[in-house]
């Protein structure tokens, strides 16, 4: 049974308390300095308030997110076919 920890995560200056597994704290704690990161830099770059630069932030992971899983799934593709090809010479080289 997964062991629960209360946290508190201060996200672009605002405090969010959450219940959490405790082994998924630091994936947490990551994640709050990654949209603080971008919150800060989105800051620095425009004139806009917490709120716009909360959603570019979220934007910007997002963005993040959606490439990694393309380049992954990317990556999978290029091993199967790599693995059909493998099996398809193999199959051939018996028939000569």
């Amino acid at each position: 049974m997964a062991e629960f920890l209360n946290i508190n995560l201060d996200i672009a200056g605002k405090k969010y308390p959450l219940r959490i597994e405790r082994a998924k704290e630091e994936l947490y704690r990551k994640a709050e300095k990654e949209i603080n990161r971008w919150v800060a830099t989105i800051e620095s770059r425009y004139r806009m308030d917490k709120e716009g630069c909360l959603a570019m932030a979220a934007l910007q992971v997002a963005l993040q997110n959606v490439e990694h899983a393309t380049s992954r799934n990317i990556d999978d593709d290029l091993a199967e076919l790599t693995a059909i090809e493998r099996t398809l010479d193999d199959y051939l080289s018996k028939l000569e």
